[in-house]
């Protein structure tokens, strides 16, 4: 009997948190227009969300010293409603141990300030998520280790 292989993707997101409290911010571009997201990248079959989360520090970030956080956003894929794709990401705070300048040539990168988060990010979901895991990390509310945020 064939099992069919579950539509599942997993993906790792990035909080990069500088020493000024800002957070890093990637381009996207979706209906012709561009606005700023969470970075994030695939994580691959045989490879960890840690893994990927450190790939893609080094992708972004590779000139500065960094430093894996204590906290762990989980957000689970959810049951299909239909035949769509189903995703699970995990959120990894990153330190970002300096102060870099707000952008890169090219506009890769976006660091913004993190009361001014809301007006950056493209998504309601990812504003509320990052606001809450940012906060709670910085003010030390959130417990080490996992979290699920569903």
């Amino acid at each position: 009997m064939h099992i069919p292989t579950p539509r599942f993707r997993r993906v790792a997101m990035l909080i990069a948190i500088d020493s000024a409290h800002r957070i890093v911010l990637r381009p996207r571009h979706s209906s012709g227009r561009r606005s700023w997201g969470l970075p994030r990248c695939p994580v691959g079959l045989q490879e960890s969300y840690t893994d990927a989360v450190m790939r893609l520090c080094h992708e972004l970030l590779a000139s500065y010293p960094t430093r894996l956080g204590s906290v762990v956003g989980r957000r689970w894929a959810a049951a299909p409603a239909t035949a769509a794709l189903r995703v699970e990401a995990r959120f990894y705070i990153v330190r970002v141990d300096a102060s870099p300048p707000n952008g890169v040539p090219g506009g890769r990168i976006l660091w913004a300030p993190r009361p001014a988060l809301g007006l950056w990010l493209d998504q309601e979901s990812q504003i509320e998520t990052t606001t809450m895991l940012v906060d709670g990390y910085l003010d030390g509310w959130l417990p080490d280790g996992p979290l699920t945020l569903d």
